[in-house]
């Protein structure tokens, strides 16, 4: 009888899962799958430069299923370093714990996948017009829905104004960068984003279903993390968010 599949502890799922080569159109990219296993393997062992014995006791795997982990995930890599292809970051077998393993001074270490589960509080806001659904453009988008969570657990929602491009002088919305890059950058652009996430200064995270890449930028330098993705109803992205499943779907920033 074949033993039973258990599957890979991680600590960390990554807010970014989608990486490509500039100035290539994603239909004319090959890419490669590296699960979320994988890039914990590559966190553990080339980030945190642990031993592979301390790895594979972290991730409660055996040492030598750790090193196939590992050589799968810098195979990936290379091979899309080398060839130009696109590296997505999705599924595996794995489980999230949910505390990180402090570190040698005894300090808690986190990432933004699973900050849900060390923050007393944590506030997620949503672009939306209609209260209900996520906006397909956060630039366009006429409010905000902000849910406040507590141990995982959503704990009330409130909804607040928000600026969009309409409201914006001359149009408000950018012209694409130079030679096809992303739109959405230059000193005006980061006043109108600045704007736009004026009242969400106090949330962690920000969920919308389409963004640019400066608007992406901007928040991210105000400590927002933003999250992409293709599920539309808010307090079903809101759960999947807080249960460490829902995605960062880059390849929708524009």
């Amino acid at each position: 009888m074949a033993r039973p599949f258990k599957n890979r502890r991680v600590c960390f799922v990554p807010g970014v899962t989608y990486f490509k080569p500039a100035g290539v159109p994603l239909r004319m990219l090959a890419e490669n799958r590296l699960s979320i296993e994988e890039i914990e393997a590559i966190r553990l062992r080339d980030l945190e430069h642990l031993e592979q014995a301390e790895c594979a006791e972290r991730m409660n795997i055996s040492r030598p299923t750790f090193q196939r982990v590992l050589a799968s995930a810098r195979l990936k890599i290379a091979d899309s370093l080398a060839e130009g292809k696109a590296l997505r970051i999705e599924g595996g077998n794995y489980e999230v714990a949910e505390r990180d393993v402090p570190d040698t001074e005894g300090h808690e270490k986190s990432g933004s996948g699973v900050r849900k589960h060390m923050e007393e509080q944590l506030k997620i806001a949503a672009v939306t017009d209609d209260g209900k659904t996520i906006s397909q453009h956060f630039g366009m988008a006429t409010q905000y829905a902000v849910v406040s969570a507590e141990g995982g657990k959503v704990t009330g929602k409130e909804f607040r104004p928000k600026i969009g491009h309409g409201q914006m002088g001359g149009g408000g919305h950018h012209e694409p960068g130079p030679q096809g890059e992303p739109h959405g950058y230059g000193a005006q652009a980061d006043r109108t984003h600045a704007a736009m996430s004026s009242n969400i200064t106090d949330c962690s995270v920000l969920l919308a279903r389409g963004m640019g890449r400066g608007a992406f930028d901007s928040l991210k330098r105000q400590s927002i993390e933003a999250i992409i993705t293709d599920v539309e109803d808010i307090d079903e992205a809101v759960r999947r968010y807080l249960d460490g499943k829902l995605p960062n779907l880059m390849d929708r920033l524009h």
